[in-house]
């Protein structure tokens, strides 16, 4: 259903439970080669982030919009076939809600909103088996952030792949 529940997604739930502040966790590519004297032959489990910028600086100036942009947790994570345009919180208290649209490739599968009060973790899955292929989505979920520390929101498809954006600290 997802990728990497428990090692990944489970472990950044904990630590953003147990930290003063969210953990963010950055994407990566496992990639290795097939076999020895096979020329292109390399194979990858790849993910990328994507962050959110202004614009990309160029090669020789400075790095500080990507690093702050990551220190802020303003990025997201995929396997590219599903891309988030935004991503937001908005209200206050009992009255919150997630905002997020996506652009997809696969039929998708579902979308969780998950959340932490600094002891537990706990998600409200929406299934999106009704969806069929190459689309956009908008989300807005309604929920009660009184007594959560910070929530997180991913979406999956079909053939397993995924796209989740960093945790939100509630105020």
């Amino acid at each position: 259903k997802r990728m990497c529940p428990y090692r990944c997604f489970d472990t950044e739930d904990d630590m953003s439970n147990w930290a003063p502040t969210p953990k963010y966790m950055i994407a990566e590519g496992d990639v290795y080669w097939g076999a020895p004297n096979e020329e292109d032959m390399e194979y990858s489990q790849l993910a990328v982030n994507y962050l959110k910028l202004d614009r990309v600086p160029l090669y020789n100036q400075s790095w500080d919009p990507i690093i702050n942009a990551l220190r802020a947790g303003d990025f997201f994570g995929t396997t590219g076939e599903i891309l988030f345009h935004n991503w937001s919180i908005e209200g206050t208290g009992a009255n919150r809600t997630y905002d997020a649209t996506i652009e997809y490739t696969f039929p998708l599968d579902f979308a969780e909103l998950v959340w932490g009060n600094g002891k537990t973790v706990g998600r409200k899955i929406i299934s999106l088996t009704d969806t069929t292929a190459f689309g956009t989505r908008t989300f807005k979920i309604p929920f009660d952030g009184t007594g959560k520390k910070w929530v997180r929101f991913a979406v999956w498809d079909s053939a397993g792949d995924g796209a989740w954006a960093q945790p939100i600290q509630l105020k």
